[in-house]
């Protein structure tokens, strides 16, 4: 009796580590933080992937502008967009502009909106080296055109985010 206990145990055991080694080679698994931003803004030396600017202190025929750079905040290249989204009360026009003061992205009424019915306006993709610590000056500029002085915008209140979308570029 005690043998056929100890054969039965044995067998058990065996057949329990054996199924768990099939088990091991079959299954496997891996987690990854899909919310990991490569490029990120830097604004008055702190990164961020958003900027919100509120707009209520613009005046028709006035302008404003607002520098920031993005940076590579790893070891590999990165492909990434900049994207402006702002309800668009206020009849303003707003440029992205390169160091070169090139246009990135002008975001008007010819853009569409999301499905928060916020005007949309995202940039091409654009190109983050990682030596030499490359960083990409841009700046945000925000007219309010004079023609617009009337009392139906007086008490608009409006707003701009911008948003950074990044990921690793495989070459």
């Amino acid at each position: 009796m005690k043998k056929k206990c100890l054969l039965i145990s044995i067998l058990v055991s065996l057949v329990l580590f054996i199924s768990g080694i099939t088990y091991s080679l079959f299954d496997s698994s891996a987690s990854a933080n899909s919310d990991l931003e490569l490029a990120s803004f830097l604004v008055d030396a702190k990164k961020t992937n958003y900027i919100d600017l509120p707009i209520d202190n613009i005046n028709p025929g006035e302008d404003i502008e607002f520098d920031f750079q993005v940076e590579n905040n790893s070891d590999v290249k990165v492909v990434y967009n900049i994207t402006i989204k702002t309800m668009h009360f206020m009849p303003l026009n707003i440029t992205l502009l390169d160091d070169n003061l090139q246009e990135i992205i002008v975001c008007d009424e010819n853009r569409e909106r999301n499905l928060h019915n916020e005007l949309e306006c995202t940039s091409k993709d654009l190109e983050l080296g990682f030596m030499n610590n490359d960083i990409h000056n841009y700046k945000l500029h925000v007219d309010f055109p004079k023609e617009y002085n009337t009392l139906e915008y007086s008490s608009l209140v409006d707003y701009i985010n911008l948003e950074i979308n990044s990921y690793q570029k495989l070459d």
